[in-house]
């Protein structure tokens, strides 16, 4: 099966039923489907092979979302750009990506992908959606009018990319993670297990979480194998989250603790705003307080799931569900510090330095396989074997699993930074820093943030005879290197960073004095 094949038979036997909404204006699945014809049909015209890729560049559009489609029927690969990354950034995903075609949507992503051009490959084909091309580009409305409406015969297979998702690596350059059409299926049919809720044909689900992000692009695809409807927006602002909950009589949707806490404090009558559609809240990222929690539920009046999870393991591996919520509120609320037990299929162990099972309550490496696991990173033979050698897929993250299979997250292995929900690689930072003139030595590590769960910290080292430049120059230094999420707001400045006697520098010891009296691990 192929993702695609799904979404063909809602939009054959409910065609009317909305697949895709935002600001007031509704593709159903009937339409979609027409449209996401057309882009394969123009594709495969085009030449376009099963297996090549294809990048995007757009924010949260009704188009972004029928791409996933429109892509999969013709059997190639999207590649979506962050819209928040630097251009270099973008330059260096698309030379690696090699795609065969480059969308972009609005005018500033538009002039954006027109000034890498020079340094793209030559006769790469660019197509502007929704905005005048530039000369040599394609326009979008003309490729999509002259293609076919009819659903094209493609042998895709069940093993073929379904996309191409790139994230941040601890070697300062990004890594192409490939997930099939298997993977998603089996993702979406295991997180079905977490909770039955809201998976009827025509349930609504809000969705704030970038296109470009695997949570949001994993909405997609489940609202198009469940036959369910996304409603779409481009941002997070409390007010206008609840006012979508409310009007669009929102059934399910995706938060990070930081954002309930912002609707809950920033949104003064929520307490008395009609929340009867909602039935569950998925979030994750960070744990959640017991206060937090208890507000959370008498205010929505729903169940409230936690997930964990790996853009390499397509999304989530271990769900704390409704029931074990509510076990944390009748008494036991340690479980609350857990972030779930292992999904249907998915086999998970904690495992020392040498990859042996080590005993339930022993802190060590989580790794998982099962058909969720991720094919392997985009021409990265070395990044593959490492990260799934002896079968497992190896997570990087320090954590404990207790008797009854628990699993608790203590630390990260790769020091990687949550903030917001966002994963951040220091060294990608500490990269960019160090071509400042006057920062002789850096490190970037997160400390506690009461909004973000993780804010970025650089502690720098002076060049000897340099003046220290201000926090605000620093960051006009960072913003032209890196996307914004990037860029700390913070810095300190010591005389030496702490290193053992192979030259690494020790970040536990730099994270110690921050994260003292904190009762929470990973964010």
């Amino acid at each position: 099966m192929r993702v695609h094949d799904w979404f063909e038979t809602h939009a054959t036997a409910r065609p009317d039923i909305v697949f895709l909404r935002r600001d007031g204006s509704s593709v159903s699945y009937a339409q979609a489907d027409l449209w996401a014809n057309r882009l394969a049909n123009a594709l495969i015209a085009r030449g376009a092979r099963i297996g090549d890729r294809a990048a995007w560049l757009s924010g949260n559009t009704p188009e972004m979302g029928m791409m996933f489609l429109g892509m999969s029927k013709a059997g190639v690969a999207p590649v979506m750009l962050n819209r928040h990354l630097a251009p270099r950034e973008w330059l260096w995903i698309l030379r690696d990506a090699d795609p065969c075609m480059v969308f972009a949507q609005g005018e500033g992503h538009v002039a954006a992908i027109e000034a890498l051009r020079p340094d793209l490959p030559p006769g790469l084909a660019c197509v502007a959606l929704d905005a005048a091309p530039p000369p040599g580009w394609i326009a979008g409305a003309a490729l999509l009018d002259e293609a076919a409406e009819t659903r094209p015969r493609r042998d895709v297979a069940t093993d073929d990319l379904y996309y191409l998702i790139y994230t941040s690596g601890t070697t300062g350059h990004p890594k192409g993670v490939m997930l099939s059409h298997g993977n998603i299926i089996a993702h979406v049919e295991q997180s079905m297990a977490a909770s039955s809720a809201a998976r009827q044909p025509g349930s609504r689900a809000l969705v704030a979480t970038p296109l470009y992000h695997a949570a949001g692009a994993l909405r997609i695809a489940t609202a198009a194998i469940n036959g369910t409807t996304i409603v779409l927006t481009d941002r997070f602002e409390p007010e206008a989250f609840v006012r979508l909950l409310e009007q669009e009589r929102i059934n399910t949707c995706n938060m990070v603790p930081a954002m309930l806490q912002r609707l809950l404090d920033e949104v003064p009558d929520i307490a008395t705003r009609d929340f009867s559609a909602l039935e569950v809240i998925y979030y994750g990222a960070a744990p959640v307080s017991v206060p937090l929690l208890r507000r959370a539920l008498d205010v929505f009046r729903c169940d409230l799931i936690q997930g964990y999870g790996l853009t390499e393991s397509t999304g989530g591996i271990a769900y704390l569900n409704e029931v074990d919520h509510q076990k944390a509120l009748a008494g036991r609320p340690e479980l609350l510090r857990a972030t779930g037990r292992a999904v249907v299929l998915a086999e998970i162990r904690i495992v020392d330095e040498q990859d042996r099972e080590v005993p339930r309550g022993t802190v060590g490496e989580l790794v998982v396989r099962g058909p969720n696991v991720m094919k392997g990173y985009w021409r990265n033979p070395d990044a593959t074997a490492e990260a799934l050698r002896g079968g497992w897929l190896h997570s990087g993250d320090a954590a404990s699993m207790d008797e009854d299979g628990y699993i608790t997250l203590h630390d990260r292995l790769k020091d990687m930074v949550v903030s917001g929900a966002v994963n951040i690689y220091p060294r990608e930072i500490e990269n960019a820093l160090a071509e400042h003139p006057a920062i002789g030595d850096v490190a970037v590590i997160g400390v506690p943030d009461p909004r973000w769960g993780e804010a970025l910290l650089a502690v720098c080292v002076l060049r000897a005879g340099a003046e220290q430049p201000d926090d605000d120059a620093l960051i006009a230094f960072c913003r032209e290197r890196l996307g914004g999420f990037k860029v700390p707001r913070r810095y300190a400045f010591v005389d030496a960073l702490p290193r053992n006697a192979s030259g690494k520098v020790l970040k536990r010891v730099l994270r110690e004095p921050y994260w003292s009296g904190e009762t929470r691990g990973i964010a």
